[in-house]
């Protein structure tokens, strides 16, 4: 025990010496959070504004458009309708027979649009339009909206959780002969090797899980985005992402003989490619990925960590929480002996 112990704290104040670790595991991932809401925050601060639309004189939807609350009603004549929609006076004009005149795409113009389809269904439909709320179809659009784009965020966390995989990778490799003189000491030493495995996999566990608490205190405090309300199993997936970032780096340590810095590069483009296609560079490619190939989303680790944060603290759903957790359990398992392998067959020719 006091052997693990000693292991810790010399790797502990190793890996906080070392530049990578402070960059991608404690920075990079602040930064990318700044990033996000810089590009996002437009969107998820939306709100519901009014909607200058344009009618003639004597329309019959009149009474019908006056009753929703975030529509402004103007009358124009034919002549003004283009000037009207050039000055962007009127964000778009509703003639006699619910046709629409637009001079842009936008949000505005879409839900124009979304209010004559409606208004047209409920002719169809014989429905009085005084039983109708028009509100809150589009308020809760523009949340959902909203909450398409908190799942980059989610997978930043997710992504941050894994980013273990650096202390892990540089602990193996301390321990291998040919790539360190610590790890040449080690095999010339009674030192045992298990030991000092066991106590890298501590510390970057640690270290790793410190520097996810500092992006959540980070992105709750300072960008005001509070993302877990489901604490107790958030922070579950969390450490269980923490444990498979580790089992990974240990694995890309154990499995060749490359130089350190090869090694880490090889698991931060993993770790960002996962992400990747997890959504972490917008909420287009989780839809493609969910819609073409839904295998490779209940499979790539960041997507299940990710997803079961979406759900857990926005849908409050546990429903996939189960089956993400042993898919992650049982990768790290398959990592953590497929390591040892590897590393119990290595030889030196001399040191």
């Amino acid at each position: 025990m006091r052997g693990l112990i000693r292991n810790c704290i010399y790797q502990g104040k190793n890996t906080i010496r070392d530049f990578g670790f402070s960059f991608w595991v404690m920075v990079y991932p602040i930064v990318l959070a700044i990033f996000f809401n810089i590009a996002f925050s437009g969107i998820m601060n939306m709100e519901l504004e009014n909607i200058d639309v344009g009618i003639a004189a004597g329309n019959p939807m009149e009474e019908v458009l006056k009753e929703i609350e975030f529509v402004n009603i103007h009358k124009v004549q034919e002549k003004d309708i283009v000037d009207k929609l050039d000055k962007e006076e009127i964000h778009g004009f509703i003639d006699n027979d619910l046709n629409i005149k637009a001079k842009k795409s936008g949000i505005n113009q879409t839900i124009i649009k979304e209010i004559v389809e409606q208004i047209k269904q409920m002719q169809k439909l014989n429905r009085p339009f005084e039983k109708y709320d028009f509100d809150a179809n589009y308020i809760a659009d523009r949340n959902q909206k909203a909450n398409s784009i908190i799942v980059v965020f989610y997978t930043l966390i997710a992504m941050a959780s894994t980013y273990g995989i650096n202390i892990g990778v540089a602990t193996v490799s301390l321990a291998q002969a040919n790539l360190s003189n610590i790890g040449a000491r080690i095999n010339i030493t009674p030192l045992k090797k298990k030991s000092f495995l066991a106590a890298g996999i501590i510390v970057a566990l640690f270290l790793n899980l410190i520097a996810n608490g500092a992006l959540l205190l980070f992105t709750k405090y300072v960008l005001k985005i509070n993302l877990l309300s489901n604490l107790k199993y958030s922070l579950i997936l969390i450490l269980i992402g923490n444990l498979f970032g580790v089992s990974l780096g240990v694995f890309i340590g154990a499995s060749n003989k490359k130089s350190i810095n090869t090694k880490v590069l090889i698991g931060v483009m993993s770790v960002l490619f996962l992400s990747f296609l997890s959504g972490m560079m917008g909420p287009w490619m989780k839809d493609i990925i969910d819609e073409y190939v839904p295998i490779l989303a209940r499979l790539n680790p960041i997507s299940i960590i990710s997803n079961n944060l979406y759900r857990l603290n926005l849908l409050e759903s546990t429903k996939t929480l189960k089956e993400g957790i042993m898919i992650l359990l049982g990768y790290c398992t398959v990592l953590i002996f497929s390591s040892y392998i590897f590393l119990r067959g290595e030889s030196y020719d001399s040191l």
